[in-house]
């Protein structure tokens, strides 16, 4: 109409003598939707005023909507200063609403059992009265809705009837035209409540709704005895994981709710958050309000409603989402946990996202949808999962042999490991890469079976369970030193074989945590990836990935930050392995701390415990003293699995195996040829030398162990490339020249590297040390050569040398240095620091004796090559005689020290020394008398 329509309506009404314009749902004028509605507005509120007691202006509508109307402008109220009311009609008024429409349109004719003011049209009135004091309530409106309703019950009646041969009665409305049916009797006749039945598994959730139902009946009679109703909410929560049938169940509740007449409407609207979120201010509330109003009678399913939170504080942040918070806030405002409410809402999505979401909103959702009420769908048991697959192939017209259906079973067992499993879904899942690639074995003609899927469709590696008592084996055959570790695994495998024989649960009998202590380059990372392999083989992991990360990964920047950290790695990493190198760093600093308190903590919680395989590895000390920080730790890790320096002999085991597989490689792609025979075949004088070299390698801090040989093995193989690029033919020869080269090359650069004084390192405990306690500053020992003739190491070094007096070099008063020593068995000490305490003369001595300690390993090292080396056989008797009195001397001393270590005589861990009458630290502070 305009400002122009309006200007002519009012020069109509003047014209006529003045009169009454009556303005219906005037609030459309100021809510924007209307083009041009503001512009009539402000024309009205001028002519109101000019036309007083000419014109006489009346605005209707409704409470809520008129009071956004006034506030557009503060003239309104003034210019309208008189406010009428109109009441919700009392039920007694409209019961005899009821009866005049009845009246009014059969003409006094129609009648109702019991008569219109009767039982049955009271329990009518009474139903809609429950609607009163609601937005939208309709009043006489409503009681035309419900006579439409009422009407077309008795239409069915009468055609039904009249199939059946009776005369029915056209102007009587009987209790179950005006009523509906009764619960009991709509439920025999309901499809939906006969298909919830036959859903698979699903206890609870079915227990739940028959309580509900059961609430109906029971309403039912109050009604009919004129007594108040029992009141309950038809809104709900459902929880659960993916593929329990939350969707499918919310359809079939919704349709049972209209089949028993708690419904006007039978539609089951089903939604996602972003059909409610907008992208511009003002959108989100029209959108949500727009779904709202349509659904009116009908089941609203929000999927996912967990995506409604604003943001709250999962990551330990504080943003907040307006536009997200707009939604719920008008879902708070216009659904009601009420009897009367001809609406269902139903929140689907995962308990832990969910019980979260309703923390961190709108503190009224959590009251109209509590968590106490919800419906719970608890994963489907293996059994469950039996029948949905029968019931999915028997839908799709396959079979499966019976060791095809034993695979599935057991790949869906791994398969709960993963964070949320898909329960049904993951069984499609099963069956659609099945049916791929039966129809590509089909096709290639490796089966004749067009109907029936196999073990192989499924998982075209089956029979690795079969073949897990002697996969540890297989899976350690290239790594060293590892004879302990495998006889650990296959215990493991041997205690899982006869808990399934007993028929328990071998979960509860192998241990997921564990703790790997051992210097670097010991295997800590490979065994992981192994270990994973041999549990996911064993049925235990749904996946043999390893999840590496550090410490640093689990230790958040800002207050609340680390523990939604620790769950976000663990949840990562559920069915397979999680790897925390470096473990020992989280006992420093608050934030680690936290990170350390909560993966303690989440190792029990049922979401973690034995569904992943936690490895926590470091330095054996270090590791020793995380333990410390938290008690319950230990507890938590039971299971200690410790790895060992490299010797000199599997060193060089190791080294040649490297070059080997590299020379493998060449031969394979016929892209060149490699000798490698002074590995494959070493002389006796070339592997003593090469024992002797690794054996002052692995004296040094930095010694990488596997990680050092693996580098070494890589600059052999370039130097022979080197070597070899003149020839015209790619030949290319690993020579003891090259070998030992490189080798001393990486000794004599280990060896400068160490000479850097401790207190110019860029951390460490020796550093931390020095810092606090300026007096046991130390510059590091002179290093102690094979030949006192060279600093460097060559081979001439291998010769057999003289003992030798070692030089004092230290001034009288002149604290001696710290010492990295080895043991008798090449195990590496640590950099030892003079303790608090300890006196010169100490100090000195147990310097000299650690000296002394070098040099007999360099002459026992010696005496080894001398052996293969001698051709006189007397002086071969004589020297392999001197060898055995130090085997059993270096087994005397190892043993002893062993003991030492166990009993934890030196806290710090030091390397023990022998001295006259019995052993001291290497810190100088503990002594222990010969025993």
């Amino acid at each position: 109409m305009g400002v122009a329509g309006c200007q002519k309506l009012l020069d109509d009404v003047l014209d006529a003598g003045g009169g009454v314009i009556f303005i219906d749902e005037a609030y459309q004028l100021s809510s924007g939707n209307s083009p041009g509605g503001l512009a009539v507005l402000d024309f009205l509120l001028a002519e109101v005023e000019n036309l007083r007691s000419k014109v006489c202006f009346v605005l209707a509508g409704y409470n809520k909507q008129m009071e956004s109307f006034f506030a557009h402008n503060p003239g309104i109220p003034s210019r309208f200063p008189l406010e009428m009311k109109f009441d919700d009609y009392t039920d007694d008024e409209l019961l005899q609403i009821l009866e005049f429409k009845i009246n009014s349109k059969y003409g006094h004719r129609m009648k109702a059992e019991d008569g219109l003011r009767g039982l049955y049209c009271r329990i009518v009135a009474r139903r809609l009265g429950r609607g009163r004091d609601k937005d939208g309530f309709g009043n006489a409106r409503a009681i035309e809705n419900l006579l439409g309703t009422v009407y077309r019950r008795q239409s069915d009646r009468l055609r039904r009837q009249r199939r059946e041969g009776l005369r029915p009665d056209d102007l009587l409305l009987t209790k179950d035209d005006l009523l509906g049916p009764e619960p009991s009797n709509a439920l025999l006749k309901s499809a939906a409540w006969a298909k919830l039945q036959d859903l698979i598994g699903l206890k609870s959730v079915k227990e739940s709704i028959k309580s509900l139902v059961d609430s109906a009946k029971t309403n039912y009679q109050r009604e009919l005895n004129e007594e108040p109703i029992i009141e309950y909410s038809l809104n709900r929560i459902f929880l659960g994981n993916p593929g329990t049938g939350k969707t499918t169940v919310a359809k079939l509740y919704g349709q049972v709710l209209v089949d028993i007449g708690l419904l006007s409407m039978g539609e089951v609207v089903v939604k996602n958050p972003s059909d409610f979120v907008g992208a511009v201010l003002g959108e989100s509330e029209k959108l949500t309000n727009g779904i709202i109003a349509s659904t009116v009678g009908k089941v609203l399913v929000i999927d996912e409603a967990y995506g409604l939170s604003d943001g709250g504080t999962s990551q330990g942040g504080s943003f907040s989402n307006p536009f997200k918070s707009a939604v719920v806030d008008i879902i708070v405002a216009t659904v009601h946990s009420t009897v009367g409410d001809d609406r269902c809402v139903l929140l689907l999505g995962y308990r832990d996202q969910m019980e979260e979401m309703l923390q961190n909103v709108n503190p009224g959702l959590s009251r109209r949808f509590p968590l106490s009420s919800a419906f719970t769908f608890e994963d489907f048991s293996q059994s469950e999962l039996s029948s949905i697959l029968d019931l999915k192939l028997k839908n799709q017209g396959f079979g499966v042999t019976p060791k095809a259906k034993q695979v599935v079973l057991e790949m869906l067992d791994r398969a709960r490991n993963r964070p949320n499993f898909g329960n049904a879904g993951e069984v499609d899942i099963l069956l659609n890469e099945a049916k791929s690639r039966h129809q590509k074995r089909l096709t290639a003609g490796k089966t004749a079976r067009t109907s029936t899927l196999e073990a192989l469709d499924f998982d075209e590696n089956y029979e690795r369970h079969e073949r897990a008592e002697t996969n540890v084996e297989q899976l350690f055959k290239d790594t060293i030193g590892c004879e302990r570790l495998v006889a650990t695994l296959q215990g493991y495998q041997e205690a899982a074989r006869m808990t399934k024989a007993l028929g328990l649960d071998p979960k509860e009998q192998i241990p997921f945590t564990f703790l790997f202590r051992g210097p670097p380059g010991t295997g800590k990372s490979t065994t992981a990836r192994k270990m994973g392999k041999v549990f996911y083989d064993a049925g235990f992991l749904s996946e043999a990935t390893v999840h590496d990360c550090s410490a640093s990964d689990l230790v958040g920047q800002y207050v609340g930050q680390t523990g939604p950290k620790v769950r976000q790695l663990l949840d990562k990493a559920l069915g397979a392995v999680l790897l925390i190198d470096e473990a020992y760093r989280l006992r420093e600093g608050h934030f680690a701390k936290e990170a350390l308190d909560e993966l303690v903590d989440a190792i029990t919680k049922d979401r973690y415990r034995k569904r992943l395989i936690i490895i926590l590895a470091g330095y054996e000390h270090d590791i020793n003293g995380l333990l410390a920080v938290n008690p319950g730790l230990t507890s938590r890790f039971p299971e200690v699995i410790d790895f060992r320096s490299l010797d000199s002999i599997e060193c060089f085991d190791l080294l040649a195996k490297e070059l080997t597989k590299k020379k493998e490689d060449l031969e394979a792609k016929g892209s060149a040829h490699m000798h490698v025979d002074c590995l494959e075949q070493p002389s006796a004088e070339f592997q003593a030398d090469m024992y002797a070299l690794f054996e002052c390698l692995s004296t040094q801090a930095s010694w990488g162990n596997a990680r050092d040989i693996e580098t070494l093995a890589n600059a052999v193989f370039q130097a022979a490339m080197k070597a070899a690029s003149k020839l015209e033919k790619v030949m290319l020869t690993i020579s003891e020249t090259i070998v030992r080269a490189e080798l001393e090359k990486m000794a004599n650069e280990r060896q400068s590297r160490s000479s850097v004084p401790a207190d110019k390192s860029t951390g460490g405990m020796a550093n931390g040390f020095s810092q606090l306690y300026p007096a046991a500053q130390h510059r590091l020992p002179p290093q102690i050569p094979l030949d006192p003739t060279r600093a460097s190491f060559t081979a001439q070094q291998s010769k057999l040398a003289p003992s030798q007096e070692i030089p004092d070099e230290s001034a009288p008063n002149e604290p001696m240095t710290p010492m990295v020593s080895a043991d008798t068995d090449g195990n590496l000490g640590r950099v030892a620091i003079r303790d608090v305490g300890v006196s010169d003369e100490i100090w000195e001595q147990l310097q000299l004796d650690a000296q002394a300690e070098q040099q007999r390993e360099v002459e026992y090292q010696a005496k080894l090559r001398a052996k293969n080396e001698a051709a006189d056989e007397a002086l071969r008797e004589r020297i392999v005689k001197e060898l055995i009195e130090e085997e059993e001397r270096r087994q005397k001393e190892a043993e002893m020290k062993k003991k030492l270590e166990m009993e934890g005589r030196c806290p710090v861990g030091y390397h023990w020394i022998r001295q006259e009458g019995g052993w001291r630290c290497a810190g100088g502070s503990h002594f222990v008398s010969e025993m």
